[in-house]
């Protein structure tokens, strides 16, 4: 085992082997050896009664537009293919696109700041061989994902929100009068309105 592979292996959620998949995948893609999957059919019979207004694929950051929706009252499914947790790594972000969260009343001012890991400024931007350019606030925040996706999903539940984990999506089948979603291993579930993917 090489030393990096010592290191990714001690990582948690498994890094080394969702690493692993990764290269395969863009490997594939490089080569043109990736097989095109079939996941938008057409079906010509109406739907009729709907479940969702909207079906939302992908849950990590479908979880962001799925609370904003189901907390106007939109009737919100999220299917997503794992558990919906945040990895335990930061993600950047800048102040002003933070603040949304509490414009739209999906975290107040005290939970905004709890989610906040690091702050800093003013931060470098270089590559090899060019001159460096200092900036001040941009991407200078670092936040939680672990606390903030937790967050989001209970306001989202709260609001009546459906959550599909563990759930991968396989196709979607348009129906003169909306969508219908299939899912792996579950029945599809049917909306009238647009499916977002996450």
């Amino acid at each position: 085992m090489t030393l990096t592979e010592q290191i990714l292996s001690q990582l948690p959620g498994n890094v080394l082997a969702q690493l692993r998949r990764v290269d395969t995948l863009w490997k594939t893609l490089k080569e043109n050896t990736a097989p095109i999957p079939n996941v938008v059919k057409k079906n010509p019979t109406p739907l009729g009664e709907v479940d969702f207004d909207v079906v939302i694929c992908g849950g990590t950051l479908g979880i962001l537009i799925g609370a904003a929706l189901a907390k106007r009252g939109w009737r919100v499914a999220l299917v997503e293919r794992g558990i919906l947790r945040g990895r335990d790594q930061e993600w950047n972000i800048s102040r002003q696109e933070l603040e949304t969260f509490v414009e739209l009343g999906l975290l107040s001012a005290a939970e905004l700041e709890k989610a906040i890991a690091t702050e800093y400024n003013p931060a470098r931007i270089g590559f090899f061989g060019s001159s460096e350019m200092w900036v001040r606030d941009v991407l200078n925040i670092g936040v939680d994902p672990v606390y903030l996706l937790e967050n989001l999903k209970t306001k989202f539940l709260e609001a009546g929100g459906k959550l599909l984990e563990k759930t991968p999506f396989d196709s979607a089948i348009i129906h003169p009068d909306g969508i219908s979603i299939e899912v792996l291993e579950k029945p599809g579930f049917c909306i009238n309105r647009v499916t977002i993917p996450g």
